[in-house]
């Protein structure tokens, strides 16, 4: 998110090959979480910064749906614990 990096630069960045970074790239790109654009043979990948705003949104709604299905789990234990 800080500026944009070619494929090759983020590459020599992880422990993979020049490959599976594109494929990382192309999952990414496909999320709407970054863009890529082709300067001469490189590809240059910027940060979207509202797709991510989208995905964070997106989680914290699920987060609060896992949150209330766990609170309703444990209100249902707690009352067939007092049942016992």
């Amino acid at each position: 998110m800080r500026g944009e990096q070619s494929v090759s630069a983020l590459a020599r960045q992880y422990p993979m090959s020049f490959a599976a970074v594109q494929k990382h790239v192309a999952v990414l790109e496909r999320a709407a979480l970054v863009t890529k654009e082709r300067r001469g043979r490189e590809q240059v990948v910027h940060g979207d910064v509202t797709g991510l705003r989208k995905a964070a949104r997106l989680l914290d709604a699920y987060e609060q749906l896992w949150r209330d299905r766990v609170r309703g789990i444990e209100q249902i234990l707690a009352e067939d614990s007092e049942r016992q």
